[in-house]
């Protein structure tokens, strides 16, 4: 019996151990290759205390390079789409008429005045004509 608990217990020790390993090592060669490409490699991962493994082997001040390129990145990403969308160049083409099957477009500000005018987003049109509708 004390052979079989001992083999138990040495199981138990073993197979969590090499999981973790296994864990740790494809996480650094995860993270070493987003720094090979020029990637932020990600910030710190649960069950990982090593420096190394969370920068994939680049120095804290590289990573720390990465990390601010890829937010400059998103922000110029960001900046142009609200360029954009502020042009009205996002929803060009998307002004298609629905056939009353329930799907809707999401076209901004929209609003109707009283005089029967739809005003997207300060810029007023009016509507087509029933007659034009062509399905």
């Amino acid at each position: 019996m004390d052979c079989i608990i001992n083999t138990l217990l040495f199981i138990a020790g073993v197979l969590p151990g090499h999981i973790h390993a296994f864990y740790v090592t494809c996480t650094y060669f995860h993270r070493k290759s987003k720094v090979n490409k020029g990637r932020y490699p990600g910030g710190r991962k649960a069950g990982i205390y090593s420096e190394n493994v969370w920068n994939g082997d680049a120095s804290n001040a590289k990573v720390r390079d990465l990390l601010m390129r890829q937010r400059e990145e998103e922000d110029l990403k960001m900046m142009k789409k609200a360029s954009k969308r502020s042009s009205g160049l996002d929803r060009m083409g998307s002004q298609s008429v629905s056939a009353g099957h329930g799907s809707r477009r999401n076209r901004g500000s929209v609003r109707k005045s009283n005089t029967g005018a739809y005003t997207y987003d300060g810029e007023e049109r009016r509507p087509v004509e029933p007659s034009r509708w062509r399905i």
